[in-house]
């Protein structure tokens, strides 16, 4: 099991709710709440079950939110959804 991803997941560092909309850019404007704390999580290259552990909801859930990322940002994979919100993580740090 990789250490590093988990233990900032546990402490659910890369997984807070931004205070404001208007801290985030347009892209992520447009995601849930639970969608945004999913994707944080892929950005810490969580899995889908490490996800779901942290966050108390199913994998398929996890999975039903990931397929709606991809789809509302217009991206291709899981790869690239995490180099897209690795990009604004510490927006998101600092906005809790």
């Amino acid at each position: 099991m990789r250490n590093s991803g988990l233990t900032c997941l546990k402490k659910r560092s890369h997984c807070q709710k931004p205070n404001s909309q208007f801290d985030l850019p347009p892209e992520l404007v447009e995601l849930t709440s639970r969608e945004r704390e999913v994707l944080c999580c892929v950005a810490a290259a969580a899995n889908n079950c490490e996800i779901a552990g942290v966050l108390y909801i199913s994998e398929r859930t996890v999975k039903n939110h990931v397929t709606s990322i991809l789809r509302r940002l217009d991206l291709r994979d899981r790869t690239q959804a995490a180099m897209f919100a690795s990009s604004f993580l510490p927006l998101l740090k600092s906005s809790q």
